[in-house]
């Protein structure tokens, strides 16, 4: 009688969902000074997480990197499993950066400003989706004056309105609280929570510390250029990887 040989299948194995951020020991030197000395970080799709640290910390030049406005010394930065350095063409469609440098045309009004961003963008109703933002920032009747006049919360409320066009996947803000007052903050805490609902990714680098933390599902700390503590969900310190920094470096004050 022939024999029948059975062969079990091998075990799957789970998959691992890639993270929003990943981050494998990431520097990022000015000459002989580390504004970032090696991070190393996850962060789950769609959560929420406050970046903290005091001025020096590296919090402004991590999000730079995630930006693909600013490539790492050392290390590697991936959004959605995309290497930010090696393509960031690629990672660019997917964030959204609020930083301290507002980008905005002082010569032109606020709906010019945003009619720009928008045909860059390629909006199909460039119009409508200008209009909208302006509201949600409460800047429509501003909407025809020159940017040239406007106080330093409008103009950040402008650069908002400008985020407001895009749907990323990541959303990156640098101090979205500063120069606004107490109605400012609270559209930004809105926001926050908003996206957060929606299932977006967000990192918000703030002094802003309790305010934040309030509302995000986890936090990390930098100090010095260093992740020196993580809590919360969402968030998790990864294993180094990469090459060490040659020699010993000093921080900067690069933010």
């Amino acid at each position: 009688m022939p024999q029948t040989t059975i062969y079990s299948a091998p075990p799957r194995t789970p998959l691992v969902p890639i993270p929003a951020v990943a981050t494998r020991e990431v520097a990022r030197l000015f000459g002989r000074s580390a504004a970032l000395a090696g991070v190393s970080l996850d962060v789950e799709r769609g959560r929420l997480v406050a970046l903290l640290g005091p001025n020096g910390a590296g919090k402004t030049t991590l999000l730079r990197i995630l930006a693909t406005s600013l490539r790492p010394t050392f290390g590697t930065a991936h959004v959605e499993g995309v290497d930010v350095a090696e393509r960031p063409e690629l990672v660019r469609p997917r964030v959204a950066y609020l930083s301290h440098a507002m980008g905005l045309y002082d010569d032109l009004t606020a709906a010019e400003n945003l009619s720009f961003a928008a045909t860059m963008l390629g909006l199909a109703d460039a119009a409508g989706a200008v209009a909208s933002a302006l509201s949600e920032v409460g800047l429509s009747a501003d909407a025809d004056r020159r940017v040239r006049g406007f106080s330093a919360g409008m103009r950040r409320r402008l650069s908002i309105a400008r985020l407001l066009l895009r749907r990323p996947s990541l959303v990156l803000m640098d101090e979205p609280h500063a120069a606004l007052d107490a109605e400012g903050m609270a559209l930004i805490d809105r926001l926050l929570q908003r996206w957060h609902d929606e299932g977006t990714t967000v990192l918000v680098a703030s002094h802003q510390a309790e305010r934040v933390t309030r509302l995000a599902d986890g936090w990390a700390r930098l100090d010095g250029g260093l992740l020196v503590e993580v809590g919360g969900a969402g968030i998790t310190a990864a294993p180094a990887w990469g090459p060490p920094l040659a020699e010993p470096v000093t921080a900067s004050s690069e933010g």
